[in-house]
């Protein structure tokens, strides 16, 4: 009997450990199916790329059709704004804040500055990560790496393929600082460094990473892809302008007569074959169904001055630096199979504090586990059905220590102190030249972003819809000859006057007043810029010629979350 009692018991709690183990089992898959479900999204960031260097926006000048079927697949973002330059609009992206909350809207970090986003402030990555994603950043990173803490493995990435710096030599990928030159190419972490990787190409390094992230990748978790490029901003080589293969270069845009212009046309086209390469690689993957794409560009291009790589914002005014149009609209489309209505343009306004959320919300998140003082707002529902955007006004920037600021309200876009902006003039080709080759929509509807993505969709554009659409997308603007020099402040009219060119201040003194009461508001939270000299202990002759992280924080400069 008792022999009896316990086969019973055995098989009772037998049953109850399988049962029990298939519950846990199916509890475990279902959240394996929750991760999956939430989209992949992949970030392509361009640098210092103008308005006018992408040939969706109605320029004939540089191809780039790759960007183009992307875009004509998905959304336009027509009125997608951004920083002046790049460290406080990467941080604006990280953070999901204006960089006035983190001191960090000053001028961009140098090579061997100690300052960084603070610790405390939860990235993109990390809201991301605590959802099951895999994160990975290859490319530019720019926004801190004084220390191991600052670094990207340190702040959310699972790998890092990149460089710390604001910009490296195409080639070299060196960087000079005070006259100090040094390597600057990491992988993972401040320990691990890419020499391996001397001479090659730095567009193609990094997209032959992102490639092979794509491909094995896990798929019972969703991605996140970070692609920075450096193109197309200017490096610090004999050639600032560094083309892949100067010869196919000039067989290719030799009708570019501006031979400066034509390399940065050819700095262009790598990046864009680059992101045709990217989406092939997804759908090679099977996963180009279920992800979010966005491309943009950090600031507007840097025609000539300071760090010149002849890029142009035409017909949009000013250049990189300055909170004109031509400095802070940025280049920008999303594409993704979750969209309802695609092949549009959208003209809600938007800003580049609002991926953080917008990301949050498309992967399923609760945006009430977000930080407080977010300032970016979600932009889903407004990309997926083209319902009415949120945010009614955005801070552009308020740099205090150049005195100037700017904010938007509704059409209405204020500039306080427009005599301290360089560079605020009309800048770069316009692309419309009779020499120019015409603009070949097949050759977009062929590409290799175009035909997987017509693969995977069964769905290709009309022709007339794409010239539509390319034809909406097109600022056009006139009175170039006469426009306000803006000396103490400027009231533009942005929905009509995209140009910038007539001042409205004088007219509606009661707009003004409200955007100045806005502008007010947010200096009462602005954190003095962290700008910090270059510390000698950085130079790279200290750490075997590479620019390294070189300060040890203690204990009580680490945050808990860490």
């Amino acid at each position: 009997m008792e022999v009896e009692k316990r086969k019973t018991f055995f098989l009772l709690a037998t049953s109850v450990i399988f049962v029990t183990g298939c519950i846990y089992a199916w509890i475990q898959d279902s959240k394996v199916w929750e991760r999956v479900k939430r989209p992949n999204i992949i970030v392509i960031m361009a640098d210092d790329l103008g308005w006018n260097d992408v040939s969706f926006h109605g320029a004939n000048q540089i191809p780039t059709p790759n960007i183009d079927a992307l875009a004509y697949n998905g959304v336009i973002l027509q009125r997608h704004y951004v920083l002046p330059i790049c460290t406080p609009s990467r941080t604006a992206f990280l953070t999901g804040r204006y960089p006035i909350r983190t001191g960090m809207q000053g001028y961009p970090l140098k090579a061997g500055e100690p300052r960084a986003i603070p610790l405390n402030n939860t990235l993109l990555p990390e809201y991301l990560r605590k959802l099951g994603y895999a994160t990975h950043l290859v490319g530019k990173w720019h926004v801190g790496y004084y220390s191991d803490y600052h670094t990207p493995t340190r702040r959310g990435f699972d790998t890092f393929f990149g460089y710390y710096s604001g910009y490296i030599s195409y080639f070299n990928h060196t960087i000079k600082q005070d006259d100090h030159i040094g390597y600057d190419l990491h992988y993972d972490n401040s320990k691990n460094l890419s020499i391996d990787y001397n001479f090659e190409y730095t567009t193609d390094l990094i997209t032959e990473r992102a490639e092979n992230i794509i491909k094995n990748h896990d798929r019972r978790k969703p991605l996140y892809l970070q692609l920075c490029h450096l193109a197309a901003h200017s490096s610090d080589a004999k050639e600032v302008m560094e083309v892949r293969d100067e010869q196919e270069t000039n067989a290719t845009l030799k009708y570019i007569e501006d031979y400066n212009r034509r390399k940065y046309a050819g700095v262009v086209t790598a990046m864009d074959e680059s992101v045709g390469r990217v989406i092939k690689a997804l759908g090679q993957s099977s996963m180009l169904e279920n992800s979010i794409i966005v491309f943009i560009s950090d600031n507007g291009a840097q025609t000539e001055g300071l760090l010149e790589n002849y890029g142009s914002n035409y017909p949009l005014r000013g250049l990189k630096f300055t909170l004109f149009e031509g400095g802070i609209r940025g280049v920008a489309c999303v594409y993704s199979r979750l969209i309802q209505n695609s092949s549009r343009i959208s003209n809600e306004l938007m800003h580049i504090t609002d991926w953080l959320p917008t990301f949050y919300s498309a992967a399923g998140g609760n945006l009430e586990n977000l930080e407080e003082n977010m300032d970016g707002v979600d932009q889903w529902d407004t990309i997926v059905s083209g319902k009415e955007s949120k945010r009614e006004s955005v801070l552009l920037n308020i740099d205090e220590v150049e005195d100037v600021s700017s904010a938007l309200i509704g059409k209405y876009k204020l500039i306080i102190n427009g005599k301290n902006i360089q560079y605020n003039d009309y800048y770069g080709d316009n692309g419309t030249s009779v020499s120019y080759p015409e603009y070949n929509v097949s050759s977009v509807l062929h590409s290799i972003a175009g035909s997987t993505i017509f693969h995977a969709t069964n769905f290709t554009l009309n022709i007339k819809d794409v010239i539509k659409l390319r034809n909406k997308a097109r600022v056009v603007c006139n009175n170039f000859t006469s426009y306000s020099k803006c000396v103490d402040k400027c009231l533009f009219d942005i929905y009509n006057d995209p140009c910038e060119t007539t001042d409205l201040s004088n007219e509606h003194p009661e707009i003004v007043k409200k955007l100045n009461y806005f502008i007010a508001e947010y200096e009462k939270v602005l954190l003095h810029q962290t700008n910090a000299p270059v510390d000698p202990r950085s130079y790279p002759e200290n750490f075997n010629g590479t620019w390294m992280p070189w300060i040890q924080l203690s204990l009580n400069e680490i945050p808990i979350l860490y």
